[in-house]
C-alpha cells in the first residue's frame, strides 16, 4: 500500500487575514487557520484524513496530479503527507462497560482465553450492521 501523497493545494487570504487551503483534486476540500504553519498543518491534517477516509472505506484515492494554476492573490502549494504517521494520531478511544453475565458463561470464556471486549465490539458491529 503506497504511504506517501503529495496533492496541490492553493491558498488564499480572506479580507479578515484568515488563510484559506483548498484541495481542488479532493472536492474542493477546503481549512482555514490564521498563520501559514498552521495553515500547512491544517491541511496535512484534512488531506490525510481524507485519504484515509478514502482507503478505510474502499473508496478510489483521487489523482494526485492535476495542472491546476493559481489565480490573482493565491498561491499554488504542494502539501504532503506520510499516512503512517497521521493512522498513528487518529486512533479510536475506548469506554469501559460494565457487563452481567451467567456464572457459567464466564468460566468457559475464560477457559478458552476469550477477549471479552472483542467479541463485545464484534457483536455489537454485527447487530448494527457496521460489518
Amino acid at each position: 500500500m503506497k504511504e506517501n501523497y503529495t496533492y496541490p493545494a492553493i491558498v488564499s487570504s480572506e479580507e479578515d487575514g484568515t488563510l484559506t487551503i483548498r484541495f481542488p483534486t479532493l472536492g474542493g476540500a477546503e481549512t482555514y487557520a490564521d498563520s501559514e504553519e498552521e495553515l500547512i498543518e491544517a491541511g496535512q491534517e484534512l488531506l490525510a484524513l481524507t485519504l484515509i477516509d478514502c482507503l478505510d472505506s474502499n473508496q478510489p484515492v483521487p489523482e494526485e496530479e492535476a495542472d491546476l494554476t493559481a489565480g490573482e492573490g493565491e498561491k499554488l502549494v504542494y502539501i504532503h503527507v506520510w499516512l503512517p504517521y497521521f493512522r498513528s494520531r487518529t486512533h479510536e478511544v475506548y469506554v469501559k462497560k460494565t457487563l452481567t453475565i451467567p456464572a457459567w458463561l464466564d468460566v468457559l470464556a475464560k477457559q478458552n482465553e476469550i477477549n471479552f471486549s472483542a467479541v463485545l465490539t464484534e457483536a455489537l458491529k454485527k447487530k448494527l450492521k457496521l460489518e
